[in-house]
């Protein structure tokens, strides 16, 4: 707080120094706290301003600082000022705004201004100051408000009697002092967790607290009260002499404007709620008729995101057209204090078109002017919709009449269409009829159950429904009533309305569906043709009202149908009964008219009348000794060709609707697809036992090739352990079959063969098949001897099957056989020998003998020559000595990196040398080839032997023998060809034209020493 100075001065009496000081003092002793509470109601700034004749002093000022320049403005709309002290010298509360709780604050100030001046007479104070005591108890009273003084440190706290009755305790005890946890044993134990320790805390700090709480105050005579108080209290440092924490303070009992405040929070949130449970689009618009606004349910309603966008918005503009003329003129009305109505279509914010029923009412204020409107509408689309529908439905026929049933007089009354339905008098039903009349218009298979259903619907009320018949020109038709019945509190009918509804198109077709579902299920339980036959008929005779349906098989030149089982119906009563003869047996079709044509190419047949139909005109005699009048008949096809035709007859011209004639060639497809199912099951049936008898037959083939044969048969498991032998192991082996089943497949296996069995086996059973593959496996026989078995497996999922076959002697013969082949293959290679080994010592003894006769003659030059001869020789001696030892010892050959090329053309000499002058040799070697890995001496045999038997074999005549060599690269197929792998090769080709070899010579022309030359040829 801030003590000014003067802020005004004018001529005149001054006011001695010294009282103004002394009042001042007297003021800034007491007034801080109270100051306090004007600032906080006088709205942010409060001042006392001590006024004698024109001049004025302010003595205490708090709050906003700027508030001592308005006061030296004499602003009147920024300053209020309210009289505290009207003698003289008079003293003014200068507050921003004016409150009612600041009548306490100038009673409190005047009484203490009062006991504080020196000035004026002692008489007059007492007078004063009683009438201000009076007023501060009676505004106390008035306010629900008391004083309170509390020492902190001591824990004692002090009060009027006022704060008593408020706190609800005696006074006498809060003049002596209460105990601090005394006063708080009263708070309400939800607060005093809150505050009890938090006051002390923000008067240590702050030197105020402001707190609202609640006290729970019991009466001995009465209830127990909770009081809502609001308390405001200041530190007291104006004690000099004393350390202890003290404050002074003021307790408001503001329970009733508790109230009123939770009342007003109640009542809001009760509006709120309610306009946010209402479906209807409610607007608040203002005088203008803007959207100022929108409930929950309009914002559903009209599809809003938020209601942000129609706010300010014209509430006419929602509106279009004529409908937005309405809305007008309802605001208009509305504007004038009444109600306007109206209804219309309106778009929603996603342009969904919507039917509302608006209603604006005004909304008045309490001078009884209007202030808002308040425009509420009801989107009534769909009621609407209703409405339009069941007009367009009783205009389009779908609805055959409205009725009301009076139970009081036993009357039905109907509408037009009704009486128009049943056959009654159009006025009379409008009148009323009585029951019975309306019963007998329904057929009478019918009339027990609506009866029955109108009758529970009388007693018991609600929802009234039931089908029925009338008798038309047309035939039966169908229709449907619904209604409702209204029952009063006593159970008596209060109203039964209801409709008649026109279902003979539907209930035909479900009636016609569900007999497709009978026909199913009945045809599926026949497995005979003819009775499959006579069910369809019977259904369509049934469902058409017709007087015969048949079936009908066209023979194989088409040209009539042969018609088996048959069903008639009976129509008609009295002496007006029509019966349908039989029409079983075979009927041509050129007998009947000219309709034979159409049904072959695949149309249906439907004659209304055949006295008129030009189809059937020339053969009506036919028809008439039949008793048949109508036909539909409803062909069959089979790959193509007309198998059959579905012929329903009547006994009285009929019309065959479309749907008529669907049904009946659902019926025909059904029936002729269940006969060839029938069919074909019965011949799978045949094919069945015929198998059956085959598989028998097969099973004792096979039972007696398993006891008669002599090969081993076994069935193994998949662990590899005997599930069943044949007999044939107990003659081959000595094993009965108990001994055998369980054992493992390498039991009776050579210790040798046991592995190799095993994994055999093993391969077989990783579905593997190797059954084209011979496994030859010594068996021990029971004896102790072995025999050989060559076996044969096949996989068959969980069971493996083998067959094993003795080639012991089979072995035998065959080594015997390649001992034979040996020795043949000696006597060849003994042959073979001496023929080159001649060839070689004719040349070595050739040389010799011509060496020794140029020595004996002592002719030494050219000696070499035949030296050499005889050295070559030795050469093609020793060649032919490692081949020797490469045939006997079966040892590797010996490849070099070979030109292939060089090694042909030094061999040159040598081949022409060996075929002779008649035969010519040609080399057509190709450059470059490539460098190939072979033995040379092995290449140059072959090539030499290659070229000696081209010319045995053009010794008859002269011939040319031809030397090819070629880079060649073989792919798979050339490399499988050949039996080598794929890869580059160099190819080495010699060609004649020989007489050639035949198949046998050429499978062993390279072998060693081989020669097809007889003994004793050797050049």
């Amino acid at each position: 707080m801030t003590a000014g100075s003067e802020v005004a001065q004018a001529s005149g009496n001054a006011l001695p120094p010294s009282i103004v000081h002394q009042i001042r003092t007297a003021l800034e002793d007491f007034s801080e706290h109270l100051l306090a509470l004007a600032v906080s109601l006088g709205g942010g700034a409060a001042a006392l301003v001590l006024r004698d004749h024109d001049r004025e002093w302010v003595i205490v000022s708090g709050g906003d600082s700027h508030f001592l320049a308005e006061l030296e403005g004499q602003n009147p709309e920024t300053v209020c000022r309210l009289p505290v002290y009207e003698s003289s010298p008079e003293v003014w509360l200068c507050v921003r705004q004016k409150t009612p709780g600041l009548e306490n604050v100038q009673a409190l100030c005047a009484r203490h201004i009062a006991r504080s001046f020196p000035v004026a007479d002692g008489s007059g104070v007492a007078s004063q100051l009683h009438r201000l005591d009076r007023r501060i108890r009676r505004m106390a009273e008035a306010a629900e408000m008391g004083f309170f003084r509390c020492n902190l440190t001591r824990r004692l706290l002090f009060g009027d009697e006022r704060f008593a009755q408020i706190w609800g305790l005696p006074p006498e005890l809060l003049m002596q002092g209460l105990s601090l946890e005394d006063a708080y044993a009263c708070l309400h134990p939800d607060d005093r967790a809150a505050y009890e320790s938090v006051a002390e805390d923000e008067l240590r700090e702050e030197g105020t607290f402001e707190f609202r709480f609640r006290i729970v105050v019991s009466h001995a005579q009465g209830p127990t009260m909770v009081r809502h108080l609001l308390i405001r209290g200041w530190r007291d440092d104006d004690r000099p002499g004393h350390d202890d924490l003290c404050s002074v303070g003021v307790v408001m009992d503001v329970s009733n404007a508790s109230a009123v405040a939770e009342a007003l929070r109640s009542s809001e949130a009760f509006t709120h709620l309610l306009l946010s449970s209402s479906p209807d689009c409610i607007h608040i618009l203002d005088m203008d008729g803007c959207i100022r606004f929108i409930n929950a349910g309009g914002i559903e309603a009209m599809e809003l995101d938020s209601p942000i966008i129609l706010h300010g918005v014209p509430w006419a503009d929602l509106w279009r057209g004529q409908a937005r003329i309405m809305a007008t003129q309802a605001v208009k009305t509305a504007l004038g204090g009444e109600a306007g109505r109206f209804q219309g279509y309106a778009n929603t914010m996603r342009g969904n078109r919507r039917f509302w029923d608006v209603a604006v009412t005004p909304i008045f204020g309490e001078d009884g002017d209007v202030q808002r409107l308040l425009a509420t509408g009801r989107d009534l689309t769909e009621v609407n919709q209703s409405s339009l529908r069941l007009q367009l439905a009783l205009d389009a026929g779908a609805i055959a009449g409205t009725w009301m049933w009076d139970d009081n007089s036993s009357l039905v009354i109907g509408d037009t269409r009704l009486a128009e339905t049943l056959g009654l008098d159009a006025k009379a039903l409008e009148q009323g009829v009585p029951v019975t009349a309306f019963y007998a218009a329904i057929e009478q298979e019918d009339q027990g159950r609506v009866a029955a259903a109108i009758t529970n619907a009388l007693h018991t009320g609600g929802r009234c429904d039931f089908e029925f018949r009338v008798h038309t020109p047309a035939g039966p038709q169908w229709f449907e009533g619904n209604g409702r019945c209204d029952l009063t509190e006593d159970g008596r009918p209060l109203r039964f309305p209801g409709i008649v509804l026109d279902i003979d198109h539907s209930k035909r077709q479900a009636l016609r569906q569900a007999a497709l579902v009978e026909l199913g299920d009945r045809l599926r339980a026949l497995e005979n043709a003819d009775e499959m036959e006579g069910v369809a008929a019977q259904i369509l005779c049934r469902e058409l009202s017709v007087s015969c349906a048949a079936y009908g098989t066209v023979d194989e030149a088409g040209t009539g149908l042969l018609i088996g089982a048959m069903r008639t119906v009976t129509l008609g009563s009295g002496s007006h009964v029509q019966r349908q003869a039989s029409i079983r047996g075979f009927h041509a079709f050129r007998d009947y008219g000219d309709y034979g044509p159409l049904l072959a190419r695949g149309r249906t047949v439907a004659i209304s009348d055949v006295r008129l139909d030009t189809l059937t005109l020339k053969r009506v005699e036919r028809f008439e000794t039949l008793n048949i009048r109508a036909l539909l008949n409803v062909p069959l096809f089979k790959f193509g060709r007309l198998v059959g035709v579905m012929c329903v007859y009547s006994t009285v011209p009929h019309v065959w609707t479309e749907e008529e004639i669907v049904f009946t060639r659902a019926v025909a497809d059904r029936t002729h697809a269940a006969m060839r199912q029938a069919k074909t099951q019965q011949e799978l049936r045949e094919m069945n036992v015929m198998l059956e008898e085959r598989i028998r037959q097969r099973t004792r083939e096979r039972d007696r090739l398993w006891t008669i044969a002599k090969d081993l048969f076994v069935i193994i498991s998949r662990s590899g352990h005997y599930m069943a032998v044949s007999p044939s192991w107990l003659r081959a082996l000595g094993y009965t079959q108990e001994g055998l089943i369980g054992l493992r497949i390498e039991a009776l296996c050579h210790p040798d063969d046991q592995a190799g069995g095993c994994e055999a086996f093993d391969r077989v059973r990783h579905s593997t098949p190797w059954s084209d593959v011979a496994l030859d496996v010594r068996m021990k026989h029971r004896n102790g001897t072995w025999r050989l078995y060559n076996w044969n497996f096949n996989n068959e999922g969980d069971t493996i099957y083998g067959v094993g076959r003795d080639v012991t002697e089979r072995n035998d013969l065959e080594e015997q056989l390649r001992q034979s082949q040996k020795m043949e293959a000696v006597g060849q290679l003994t042959g073979g020998l001496a023929h080159d080994f001649n060839n070689l010592l004719a040349g070595i003894g050739g040389s010799l003998e011509l060496l020794e006769t140029r020595l004996t003659q002592g002719r030494t030059i050219g000696l070499d020559r035949y030296i050499t001869a005889s050295q070559d020789a030795v050469r093609r001696a020793a060649s032919l000595t490692h081949r020797l030892l490469a045939f006997s010892r079966r040892q590797p050959l010996d490849p070099v990196p070979t030109d292939v090329n060089g090694l042909v053309s030094g061999l040159e000499t040598l081949l022409r040398g060996s075929v002779g002058p008649l035969v010519s040799i040609q080399f057509d070697l190709q450059p470059g080839i490539w460098t190939t890995r072979v033995d040379a001496n092995q290449l140059e045999n072959a090539v030499l032997n290659l070229c000696i038997n081209a010319r045995d074999a053009m010794r008859e005549s002269s011939g040319t023998i031809r030397i090819v060599s070629a880079n060649t690269s073989l792919g798979s197929v050339a490399s499988h060809e050949a039996g080598v792998p794929v890869g580059d090769y160099v190819l080495l080709k010699v060609e004649d034209n020989g007489c050639g070899m035949a198949e046998e010579t050429l499978q062993r022309a390279f072998d060693p020493f081989f020669t097809t030359k007889p003994l004793g040829t050797f050049s």
